[in-house]
């Protein structure tokens, strides 16, 4: 899809609370990581070689989303509007692919695993491996759940559970680079992985 949901549904928790700048979901995004950065103590300088390692394991990671992709017969991309230039859909659908990547990535791993190991580990104590565990593969349900309208979600529709599956099973893998590598391994995973969904179709 051409529309970016994340991006939409934080904006919309934002401007419940009375923000309604449209980058302010950006402005959020990269005042956490921000914070991230500062209370883990890394070092503040820009570091190419590092930034060009991480964009290669990225690349390298979408191989595993490729291969699932082929066995459920998953590369699928909803057509763009017909009026609009091929040039300018493509542009479009990049440019959104990349941003799921990071708004999505925020939400349903960074944001949600991040809370999840917060309470049950670090303040409750309980197993790090067990909670990681049920907080991948509950992020991969309600990540893959996330892309389906209301009417479906309600029975209201037939339920493509094909769907369901690969998207859940993509959302676990993800789950799995960003507990293993991090957020920006992880976002940069999915949003390469959305650019090649485009450029094959």
């Amino acid at each position: 899809r051409t529309d970016l949901l994340a991006w939409r549904d934080l904006h919309r928790v934002l401007k419940y609370f009375g923000a309604t700048v449209t980058f302010l979901p950006a402005m959020v995004l990269a005042i956490l990581l921000l914070i991230q950065h500062w209370v883990r103590r890394d070092p503040w300088r820009f570091q190419p070689l590092v930034q060009a390692g991480m964009l290669g394991e990225s690349a390298i990671g979408i191989l595993p989303l490729i291969a699932l992709s082929h066995l459920t017969g998953k590369i699928t991309m909803h057509a763009a509007a017909a009026t609009a230039p091929a040039w300018a859909c493509t542009t479009q659908q990049v440019l959104s692919g990349i941003g799921a990547g990071i708004y999505e990535g925020f939400i349903f791993r960074m944001l949600l695993i991040g809370i999840i190991m917060l309470i049950f580990v670090d303040a409750l104590g309980l197993d790090k491996h067990i909670v990681a565990t049920v907080a991948v593969l509950l992020s991969a349900a309600l990540f893959s759940l996330y892309h389906f309208p209301a009417e479906q979600l309600a029975g209201q529709l037939p339920f493509p559970w094909k769907d369901f599956i690969f998207r859940a099973l993509a959302g676990a893998y993800l789950g799995m680079v960003y507990v293993a590598r991090g957020f920006g391994v992880s976002a940069g995973v999915h949003a390469l992985f959305n650019v090649y969904v485009t450029v094959v179709n």
